[in-house]
């Protein structure tokens, strides 16, 4: 018997790095081993040099690279083959444009993981399920500029079914707009053996990589919203308290590194740490645990979200430290993962990993397949949409 088609969008052909990657694998692989065929489409979104080379350290419109690191990690999995990418030129790359024309019709659903990949021929799929990623971003560009899907952009609109990270929308001190859509609560889904437990009791920093202003200032209703850096100055400090424990591997900082050490903060080549799958794993894997904080968007709105990049921490054993978005009324705090509103909490998380480092890390592990096994989650949100799903 055939085996149920699965259109899977992503986004890590043009942004090959390693954090990325691994967050499309978890969700490729679980939908795989609940019984798809997964095939994966992407587009340069328009004429532009939307590519980035991490090996040149450049942008262009050639997709070669991100094809290639995608077809490798791909690989062990049969999946490679089944690689569809629509350059800036028009050119479809792997699959041809009839063939994924047919699997569009044949398939059981179009799984939209990324809002920057839209073909006309997604109409063809008989379910459509659009994933967001972007709690409160996504629904504020709806409001703020509403648009069709087109090449490079997705509306939730042109799908049957909106799951969204923000599993607090909806509450009374969620001030996210639904803009007429119901949005179901989902979360980052776990493939347990592709991230590796390491023990490492000697390691002496919590480490994170993170963008300082990915998005900048953004406003919805006369609302002023802001990125990473706004929710990090706020614990400028914080290394005074604790010592130099903490490590970001900083993109887009320059002009704050010098401000950031001077306070305590180590500072690390984010390129290094996430040029590929197998570096992203082993800078998790070296690590003591995460810290981090959030986007001051998640925050503020109270949305929810929390991190896949923590979720490979915790399935990596490592206990963490992350800025609570109001995931605390979710997923247990205490053990194995640690929800801080000021830094009076980080402080004394800091110190409760360290009295038994070794518990905390298995408590880490427990957590991240209790909530968020690929299986609970994707087997979850597949059978809302009354969809197949054979484990």
């Amino acid at each position: 018997m055939a085996k149920p088609i699965a259109i899977y969008t992503g986004y890590m052909i043009r942004y090959p790095l390693g954090g990325h990657v691994l967050s499309e694998l978890q969700n490729i692989v679980g939908l795989q081993r609940l019984g798809y065929d997964v095939i994966y489409v992407e587009e340069n979104g328009g004429d532009w040099p939307s590519c980035y080379d991490p090996v040149q350290n450049t942008m262009t419109t050639d997709p070669t690279y991100g094809l290639g690191e995608v077809r490798r990690v791909l690989r062990p999995y049969d999946i490679d083959q089944r690689v569809c990418f629509l350059d800036a030129s028009g050119r479809y790359h792997g699959l041809d444009a009839a063939t994924l024309g047919d699997l569009c019709r044949q398939s059981t659903m179009l799984f939209g993981h990324s809002r920057v990949t839209w073909l006309e021929e997604f109409r063809e799929c008989r379910t459509r399920v659009f994933i967001d990623t972007d709690p409160a971003i996504t629904q504020f560009e709806l409001v703020e500029h509403p648009r069709a899907s087109g090449s490079g952009y997705v509306s939730p609109h042109d799908f049957q079914f909106c799951f969204t990270l923000g599993e607090r929308i909806g509450k009374p001190d969620c001030p996210i707009p639904t803009d007429g859509l119901r949005w179901l609560p989902t979360r980052w889904p776990l493939v347990p053996g592709l991230v590796p437990v390491r023990f490492t009791p000697h390691a002496p920093r919590f480490t994170t990589v993170m963008s300082w202003s990915a998005r900048g200032t953004m406003t919805c209703g006369g609302v002023a919203y802001g990125d990473k850096n706004a929710e990090l100055l706020k614990l400028l400090d914080l290394p005074q308290r604790t010592g130099a424990v903490f490590e970001l591997a900083l993109a887009g900082g320059h002009d704050a590194e010098a401000r950031l050490e001077q306070a305590g903060w180590v500072i690390s080549d984010s390129h290094a740490a996430t040029r590929n799958l197998e570096a992203y794993l082993d800078f998790i894997g070296r690590s003591r645990g995460e810290f981090s904080v959030a986007k001051n968007v998640y925050v503020a709105t109270r949305s929810g979200w929390f991190s896949e990049r923590t979720l490979a921490y915790l399935a990596g054993g490592k206990p963490a430290i992350v800025q609570d978005t109001g995931w605390s009324d979710i997923i247990p705090t205490g053990e194995g993962v640690f929800a801080f509103c000021t830094a009076d909490d980080i402080a004394s998380a800091v110190e409760a990993i360290a009295k038994d480092y070794r518990h905390h890390c298995k408590a880490a592990r427990k957590i991240a397949e209790e909530y968020f096994d690929s299986d609970k989650v994707l087997g979850a949100l597949l059978r809302q949409c009354d969809l197949p799903a054979v484990s």
